[in-house]
């Protein structure tokens, strides 16, 4: 490696230095990190990463590249940085440590061509979308209703929900007007419920429309850009976040942009604001929160079943009591939480790069649900019921994994 190239890296990691010495080295990170909870190794927690960095722009480690498997070790969970009691940004931190280390340590080809399709050409994949589905279907063994385990030997172990024939946005793209409108909103799908949970995406938009809430989807759903900033492209996720942004600001008569992905809203707003220090014009805000807090619906629970909740890493924690409390009165008779609350495990890339590592995460919520016998686990966010189905599966365990939106969606479309 060139010196100059070397003196770069350094001096660029060197600049993180004001949010890295916020670190009291306290230790509270590791009671909440799933990663050192199943490795119990130093550097899988935020302590020792941050620790790395440092050593890196002091000149104790020579060898930067090498640094780059420890910081991509993670699943961007982001509880370090929730539970932080000196308000680290652990989170802003390692994802501008990988980009800089970018720079010495190139992506594999294989997550250069995810990134270059996925994110840079959205139409390509919308158009795809009905091949994926026929591949999938008819390369893999049904092992469940919707869900799949591929023949082929990379991906044999994972129980893989199913690709749709029908991509969601290629139905409800525009404006799905309201009988008796009272506001109209955006609602910001993402890839996963563009691809796969397309019924989220339609019971969304039928739910609004019934509580008098116009929709405009977008046509061709453009990723929030997270996948890139974990690969450690940050400029390419800031070209997303940005072209995201701009669609929502050009429409002038939304009040809210929804969403029903705790990533996405994680990306697009919460991260998204410290890379591109642009902000969308309008509030952003989960489905069920706008649901309860903004429509303030209140219908009588439906689901028979026992039923119980996983809270998603990237959902707003202040919400969280609502949230249970929204499950108990609204959408479930015989209703109690997780006690285990911990992370599923999935993070997107991290379920890809480290999916034996990943499965291991979530070990003991299994037990739990197993144990306490519930036959209906919901939650939030698709990432989180695609890692649950998977591991779920592989208990031999019956439970179906659903968001809550489903149950209002099948409640409206009851006669009377």
């Amino acid at each position: 490696m060139k010196d100059n190239k070397v003196d770069e890296i350094v001096k660029e990691l060197k600049e993180l230095e004001p949010l890295i010495m916020q670190c009291s080295k306290c230790g509270t990170c590791q009671s909440v990190c799933p990663i050192y909870d199943k490795d119990l190794i130093e550097t899988s927690v935020a302590r020792g990463k941050l620790a790395l960095i440092e050593a890196i722009y002091e000149g104790r480690i020579e060898e930067a590249q090498r640094i780059f498997k420890h910081l991509d070790y993670c699943v961007m969970c982001t509880r370090c940085k929730q539970y932080c009691p000196s308000g680290v940004s652990t989170d802003e931190i390692f994802l501008r440590a990988k980009s800089i280390l970018r720079k010495i340590k190139e992506l594999p080809n294989w997550q250069k061509a995810v990134l270059k399709i996925i994110m840079q050409k959205p139409t390509l994949v919308a158009k795809t979308a009905p091949l994926m589905h026929i591949g999938l279907k008819f390369g893999s063994k049904q092992v469940k209703e919707d869900v799949f385990k591929p023949l082929f030997k990379e991906f044999s172990q994972r129980n893989i929900v199913s690709i749709k024939s029908r991509p969601f946005t290629s139905k409800y793209g525009g404006l799905n007007k309201a009988k008796e409108e009272k506001m109209r909103v955006i609602f910001y799908p993402g890839c996963a419920i563009t691809y796969i949970y397309t019924n989220w995406g339609e019971a969304i938009v039928e739910v609004l429309n019934y509580y008098g809430v116009s929709v405009y989807v977008p046509k061709t759903n453009k990723c929030c850009g997270i996948p890139a900033a974990t690969m450690g492209d940050l400029d390419l996720y800031k070209q997303m976040v940005n072209k995201n942004l701009d669609w929502f600001d050009s429409i002038e008569d939304a009040s809210y942009i929804i969403t029903a992905c705790p990533t996405c809203q994680y990306g697009l707003n919460d991260m998204g604001q410290k890379i591109t220090k642009r902000k969308a014009k309008v509030p952003m805000m989960d489905i069920v929160v706008f649901l309860k807090e903004v429509l303030s619906i209140d219908i009588e629970p439906q689901e028979e079943e026992k039923s119980t909740l996983h809270i998603p890493c990237h959902y707003e924690r202040e919400k969280d009591n609502m949230l249970k409390e929204f499950m108990s009165k609204n959408i479930a008779k015989d209703f109690s939480s997780l006690e285990n609350q911990s992370c599923c495990g999935f993070g997107g890339t991290f379920n890809i790069k480290y999916y034996k590592d990943s499965g291991e995460i979530p070990k003991s919520k299994t037990q739990e649900i197993k144990e306490k016998g519930f036959k209906k686990l919901f939650t939030p966010c698709p990432g989180c019921a695609m890692q649950l189905s998977d591991v779920l599966i592989k208990e031999n365990l019956d439970t179906k994994v659903m968001h809550p939106i489903e149950v209002i969606y099948e409640g409206i479309k009851k006669p009377g």
